[in-house]
């Protein structure tokens, strides 16, 4: 089926990104060293049946499949490729965890009972919980998965963490909601990157647009929601790059490409975004520090699993978060918290504190690479 991005022209040589990394993650841990199995509870007990609640759903295909590729890739020892191809043919054919687990027996001629004690001995293999008891590794337990440094997720994660701020500043001061409050966030994040931060704008906001249209090209056009307080992600993705343009229609140009918007939806952009960029700047400058001052209740934090993704860079994305947080004039201490853990990004109003977990960068560092992949078949050769 033709997606939405056959139909408009590939951004220009500024607008695309390349990137090298790895994803280890559920369906197939590529490049991952082998780690011991953790022991089973004594007595029989199964690990999930007493402790921390945990998410690992073996009766379910995806549940399976996310502890299945780890047992065939690095106890069995299949190879990558074939681990790959079997998981993408037997999960559409299976409808249970059970008939996933059986078809991998057969499939790789492997004791199905021995097949699945093992599988339930890596169960938690995927897990950041709390340590479920009596389920020891005598090995000492493994460190956590770290996220892949990647420059394309680095820029979407930028954008995704200052839409969550947004959350935290209409909340904390008490701003007006006037309208959708998700939309809102979009326009918070754009025009605090327009206006604050020049000089990481175009790369930011040019990977979310392009993170965004990717999200929404995996549903096809004609079921793209409409109903929940979130616009469909090519919305989202048009309204975010319409505000840039409005900011600078130049300097944001490529912006505009990577949605296809005409002549006619750029000069309309410029009129209407001009309005939103003038409320913002309006709102936001009576909350904001003093010029050279940064507030003494804004926190970043970052688990073992996610500093590489969080420090490496010049300026790295803990610097450009701690410089965001650190302009508002806080009444009491608000924390940015990166985490090795399953979800999203969200801000909670009780804790004051934005969580961004692993998972979610993971799913941005396989959208870079899906972009770099499709960027040589696209690009237009230079004049």
């Amino acid at each position: 089926m033709k997606s939405y991005r056959d139909a408009r022209p590939w951004p220009s040589r500024a607008c695309l990104f390349g990137l090298a990394c790895s994803i280890a993650f559920p369906a197939a841990a590529l490049g991952q060293d082998a780690v011991p199995p953790p022991a089973p509870i004594a007595g029989g007990q199964t690990p999930n049946q007493a402790g921390p609640k945990c998410r690992a759903d073996l009766t379910s295909t995806g549940g399976m499949a996310d502890v299945l590729s780890n047992v065939l890739l690095r106890v069995e020892g299949k190879s990558d490729g074939e681990v790959k191809a079997f998981l993408g043919v037997a999960r559409q054919k299976s409808r249970t965890g059970n008939e996933l687990l059986a078809a991998a027996a057969e499939h790789f001629k492997i004791d199905q009972t021995r097949l699945a004690s093992v599988v339930e001995q890596w169960r938690h293999i995927n897990c950041w919980h709390e340590p479920i008891p009596g389920y020891v590794n005598p090995e000492g337990e493994p460190p956590l998965p770290t996220v892949s440094v990647s420059p394309f997720a680095a820029d979407v994660t930028l954008h995704v963490v200052f839409h969550e701020l947004g959350h935290a500043v209409i909340r904390e001061f008490d701003l007006m909601v006037l309208g959708n409050e998700e939309t809102m966030a979009d326009a918070f994040a754009t025009h605090l990157l327009t206006e604050h931060f020049p000089e990481q704008a175009v790369g930011v906001i040019s990977a979310r647009v392009r993170s965004l249209m990717i999200e929404a090209e995996e549903v096809p056009r004609d079921q793209w929601p409409v109903r929940g307080e979130h616009d469909n992600d090519a919305r989202r993705a048009f309204q975010i790059a319409a505000l840039a343009v409005a900011a600078d229609k130049e300097k944001y140009a490529c912006v505009a490409e990577i949605v296809g918007m005409s002549p006619q939806d750029i000069r309309k952009a410029c009129d209407y975004g001009a309005d939103i960029h003038r409320a913002w700047r309006r709102t936001l400058a009576p909350l904001m520090m003093p010029a050279g001052k940064a507030s003494k209740e804004a926190a970043f934090t970052a688990d073992d699993a996610m500093q590489d993704f969080a420090r490496k860079g010049e300026p790295s994305v803990e610097d450009l978060i701690r410089s965001a947080i650190g302009r508002f004039d806080w009444h009491s201490k608000v924390t940015v918290s990166f985490v090795g853990g399953d979800g999203g990004a969200a801000w909670s109003r009780s804790t004051r504190t934005i969580t961004v977990n692993g998972e979610y960068l993971r799913r941005f560092v396989a959208q870079g690479e899906k972009a770099s992949a499709q960027a040589p078949a696209r690009e237009p050769a230079a004049p």
